[in-house]
């Protein structure tokens, strides 16, 4: 016969007690927070999508977030272009009304006095900024676009923002896309292509040694001063010829130096160490990477004479129709068939301009072409024919040169060039259509970001809801479950201190 001791039974009220509260406790816990899950150990499955979930709103809230300054950057890009297209319009308005007989030498220094400050407007709107970021300038969105004389000095690689998974577009336009042109070449491994002077924006690599030191532990010296190593070409040779296996190429994009480690079974990291001029560090490769590949940084080439066409534009090259010269009342279709290198292209414009009176040279930025009168008394000027834009893309026509023509159309005003003031209608008209068509790419990004917005809020609003149909409480049944709770507990509490007398219990009645 089994024996029910006091113990027994005290125990068992306490653990039925217990059960119970804390089963009201959690009831409670749901009803005030609202939620099911509000722990692991509620639901370790539930709990596992919870997270999944939240990762997901987490994600759509920084996509919306980059979104919004996206949106803050092409309304400002828009609103800009459409300033500087109205501001062309007034330009040209100015143009016709100067070239008419009714003008005069004295009312074309006035006008020019108005073209002139309408330059300086257009650098201030190329260096418009969006918090402390400049719009127009690219990657390099916290230096200026344009400087002082009306050049650009970006980057050619777009400012650019993941908006959705997958999804990355450029969340404006650069000003050499509309204010002045940028040839922006990438470097070449052609021999003499790529100097190292012209590296760096055209202030050059030191002469100097640096030592390479592969993941095995290797080292050598590469020394620029021993030659000297003058191009691009001859410094990837002399790395390749170390014998450290470590192979040197440019980037896919042609903006930087790549090293190559391609020993096995590494024991350190692939260092590079300047020798004390500086040479590692201007050529972009200063350092060390715990990796077999160690990519430079961008080394901004200028345009030279020896630059190829092909690598102009970042590498996508120059197409080569024909264009017109112009210089007082004279003018010349240039053509450039065979043409290579830039200086080709140079030579074969100073070749027809010795005619009419111009040079064709780099432009103090090193970044585009420009022509020049060797007359003082005229202004001399190109245009694209037909639908080519090779002039453009040179710099030295219309398109997307807006303050290279209002400077020569300020020149023109200036010198009482009735010619190239009449010149000017058209480049004006050019700089009008290419701005429209740029203003035209910024709507379509926003438009882009338009669209990806309403997918991301969808996305967010589907998570949102399937973490909450999987954490959230149910009202009804969790007030439900508290009563039916709560009765039980108190029915536990009588009933036990009717069987268990006298006890503790007697005193929780």
């Amino acid at each position: 016969m089994f024996r029910i001791t006091n113990r027994m039974m005290y125990n068992s009220t306490l653990f039925n007690a217990f059960r119970n509260n804390a089963g009201m406790m959690a009831a409670q816990e749901q009803l005030s927070s609202g939620k099911r899950i509000n722990r692991p150990s509620d639901d370790p499955i539930g709990m596992m999508e919870v997270l999944q979930f939240r990762t997901n709103i987490g994600k759509t809230d920084q996509y919306l977030r980059v979104m919004d300054n996206a949106d803050s950057y092409l309304n400002t890009a828009d609103s800009i272009t459409g300033s500087a297209h109205d501001q062309l319009k007034s330009a040209k308005e100015l143009a016709l009304q100067q070239s008419g007989g009714v003008a005069n030498a004295q009312t074309r220094i006035n006008a020019a006095t108005t073209i002139d400050a309408m330059i300086q407007q257009m650098i201030q709107y190329g260096n418009t900024r969006v918090g402390d970021r400049y719009i127009f300038s690219g990657q390099r969105s916290d230096q200026q676009a344009i400087d002082a004389n009306g050049n650009y000095v970006g980057s050619q690689k777009d400012l650019r923002a993941e908006i959705n998974v997958g999804t990355t577009i450029p969340i404006s336009v650069k000003a050499s896309e509309f204010l002045t042109a940028d040839m922006s070449p990438a470097m070449s491994n052609v021999a003499g292509a790529t100097t190292l002077a012209s590296l760096n924006g055209g202030t050059g690599v030191p002469g100097g040694t640096f030592t390479i030191t592969n993941r095995l532990g290797a080292s050598a010296v590469v020394d620029t001063t021993a030659g000297p190593i003058t191009d691009v070409n001859g410094l990837l040779a002399a790395i390749n010829a170390t014998g450290l296996n470590v192979t040197a190429s440019l980037s896919a994009d042609g903006s930087a130096l790549v090293l190559t480690d391609n020993n096995a079974n590494p024991i350190q990291a692939l260092s590079i160490t300047d020798g004390g001029a500086g040479t590692a560090r201007a050529l972009g490769i200063e350092g060390s990477r715990n990796t077999s590949v160690f990519t430079g940084t961008d080394l901004n080439p200028n345009v030279t004479g020896t630059t190829l066409l092909s690598s102009l534009y970042g590498g996508t090259g120059l197409p080569l129709d024909d264009i017109k010269l112009f210089n007082g009342g004279a003018s010349a279709t240039m053509s450039f068939a065979g043409a290579t290198t830039v200086q080709d292209v140079l030579n074969a414009i100073n070749a027809a301009g010795a005619g009419i009176n111009l040079t064709a040279s780099i432009s103090a930025s090193g970044n585009r072409l420009s022509i020049t009168s060797t007359n003082p008394l005229t202004v001399a000027y190109a245009t694209d024919t037909g639908s080519g834009k090779t002039a453009d893309m040179l710099g030295v026509g219309g398109g997307r040169n807006i303050i290279p023509v209002l400077q020569m159309f300020s020149a023109a005003l200036k010198a009482n060039d009735t010619s190239a003031i009449l010149g000017a209608v058209g480049l004006l008209d050019s700089t009008m259509e290419n701005t429209n068509s740029v203003r035209g790419t910024v709507g379509a990004r926003a438009n882009q970001v338009v669209s990806t917005r309403e997918a991301v809020d969808q996305s967010k609003y589907d998570n949102t809801k399937l973490k909450s149909q999987v954490e959230d409480a149910d009202f009804l049944q969790a007030a439900s479950e508290l009563a039916m709770l709560q009765t039980a507990y108190q029915a536990t509490l009588k009933s036990s201190s009717s069987i268990v007398q006298p006890s503790l219990l007697d005193f929780l009645r």
